[in-house]
């Protein structure tokens, strides 16, 4: 059941980002759409995972699809608002790429591993958790419009960094100890 709510999230991503592609002034309600849309698939995260740990059914298709539902929500996300016509407030390019490129770096780090045949964990970790956190929570912020949009895209943006290095960092010491 978890996997089922997971892959809901998934499906839920290319309705969400066209709404925010479609989206013009004249056009709001888009908007509001668009914030029901990432709303669901935030919560189904939370669901999810709360599921699988009381029901006892975490599983290895279910720690590689649940922070792949996330990167696909989150990402089309931000990039949809940069490329919205018009949106109310919309985040200064450069973070957009750095919450794009950290995930680049976390999934090309995957890749790496995958190709040197090193067995691949995906271990989220609490600030990465915390950085998801605040990452769906500015996207909220500002498909409502909310004026502190701006101070939590810079705390968030903050942490994207910090855990994007933690995470290299990890992986690293860990690919040392197995090489």
């Amino acid at each position: 059941m978890p996997n089922l709510i997971t892959l809901l999230r998934i499906l839920v991503v290319p309705f969400f980002f066209s709404t925010l592609l479609y989206y013009t002034p004249e056009r709001d309600y888009l908007r509001v759409w668009a914030f029901w849309l990432f709303l669901a698939g935030s919560l189904t995260d939370a669901l999810d995972g709360f599921m699988a740990r009381v029901r006892h059914e975490i599983s290895q298709l279910g720690k590689f699809l649940d922070p792949l539902a996330d990167k696909l929500l989150l990402l089309s996300g931000y990039i949809g608002i940069l490329f919205a016509n018009g949106f109310p407030v919309t985040p200064p390019l450069w973070i957009v790429v750095t919450i794009v490129f950290r995930d680049i770096v976390i999934l090309g780090g995957l890749g790496v591993l995958f190709i040197a045949n090193t067995p691949i964990e995906v271990k989220p970790n609490l600030l990465g958790k915390f950085t998801t956190g605040f990452q769906m929570a500015t996207m909220l912020s500002l498909l409502l419009v909310l004026p502190i949009s701006e101070w939590l895209w810079l705390i968030t943006v903050a942490l994207t960094i910090i855990s994007g290095m933690c995470y290299v960092i990890r992986e690293m010491q860990r690919l040392t100890h197995i090489v």
